[in-house]
């Protein structure tokens, strides 16, 4: 099935990548969903505190 997700690679310690996982299985989640779930959350939190991230204007 097509994806519009673009693909991103990181760097993370091995530790924090084995407890990733744990947390995934937990929730029944694919460890990229997961990655993906929290970032949606750090960003409305972000959006919260700070206003909107606008990323294309009008030209």
């Amino acid at each position: 099935m097509p994806t519009n997700k673009s693909p991103f690679t990181f760097n993370l310690e091995y530790e924090y990548l084995e407890k990733m996982r744990f947390i995934a299985k937990e929730e029944t989640r694919s460890l990229s969903n997961l990655l993906e779930h929290l970032c949606k959350k750090h960003i409305t939190s972000y959006e919260k505190e700070h206003g909107e991230i606008i990323l294309y204007e009008d030209e």
